[in-house]
């Protein structure tokens, strides 16, 4: 497999599973973040975006199985949890004739929608196009041509009373002797370049993002928070870069949410109180 450069805006969102998506949504707001209004999808799926200024995370419920939301349906089944990332594509068509010639087998692009209400009352379609690797290393992994950022990315749904302004890191939990070639497989699907490796753990740049590939021993090391534990693979914690971390403590309290501080500018809210997927909110 051969490595690819220039992807522009190269991270874009993950994917979280929820098989209670009212729960989830009261989970959610608990921990601080505007939620978009619920969408339905016409591929016969459910969400609702946590939008933050580069890139989102993305609560997807699955209400019945089918080719195109098989592999959410059978993670839903499991339990849920952080699923999938996605990458930004321009054009997903090219996307995928990439990822084909540097030895990989993505699915055939496909476009689908989810109506969008606005805050005047207005309703239009989102459009998206993805092409996906359902059997990626550790977890699925795809690239998403937004057709209408404009319609998502709105100043009424980036404020969050957590602070929360981006996705700083995502980290992948592998099989011990895997990461290596994880990470250089996720280097060539992603285009970004290896920063840090260890036989236990690897760091990919992703634009302003990383990517961590971690065994389960080193995930407490990776991350920084000695109380994260993961055997299977798959997506452990995702790290989010917050202006106010005070603010987010603040909230916590007051709706009775139990996070763990780390240190005065880290703090842990661990798996269970969010739908799989352990948070790490940073001051920046």
């Amino acid at each position: 497999m051969t490595a690819m450069t220039g992807l522009p805006e190269p991270f874009d969102h993950a994917v979280v599973v929820c098989g209670d998506l009212d729960a989830a949504v009261a989970n959610w707001r608990a921990l601080g973040f505007t939620l978009t209004p619920r969408g339905f999808h016409t591929l016969g799926s459910q969400n609702h975006c946590i939008m933050l200024a580069r890139d989102y995370l993305e609560l997807l419920h699955v209400t019945a199985p089918s080719p195109s939301r098989q592999y959410y349906w059978d993670a839903q089944q499991r339990g849920g949890g952080c699923a999938a990332i996605s990458c930004k594509s321009r054009d997903a068509f090219a996307t995928a004739d990439r990822l084909r010639a540097a030895g990989f087998q993505p699915s055939d692009p496909i476009e689908f929608s989810r109506p969008v209400r606005l805050d005047d009352g207005s309703e239009h379609p989102a459009t998206f196009r993805v092409t996906a690797l359902d059997h990626a290393p550790g977890a699925r992994y795809f690239v998403c041509e937004h057709r209408t950022p404009e319609l998502l990315w709105r100043p009424e749904w980036i404020a969050h009373a957590n602070g929360a302004q981006a996705i700083a890191a995502t980290y992948l939990v592998v099989e011990a002797g895997q990461v290596e070639a994880t990470a250089s497989a996720y280097a060539a699907l992603t285009g970004g370049a290896i920063t840090q490796a260890t036989g236990e753990a690897a760091t990919i740049a992703i634009g302003d993002a990383s990517f961590v590939i971690a065994a389960p021993q080193a995930l407490a090391t990776a991350t920084g928070a000695p109380e994260l534990q993961r055997t299977e693979p798959g997506y452990a914690a995702i790290r989010l870069a917050t202006d106010d971390l005070a603010g987010a403590r603040a909230h916590w309290r007051k709706q009775g949410v139990e996070a763990v501080d780390l240190s005065s500018e880290i703090s842990l809210i661990p798996a269970a109180k969010a739908n799989g997927v352990a948070l790490i909110f940073e001051q920046r």
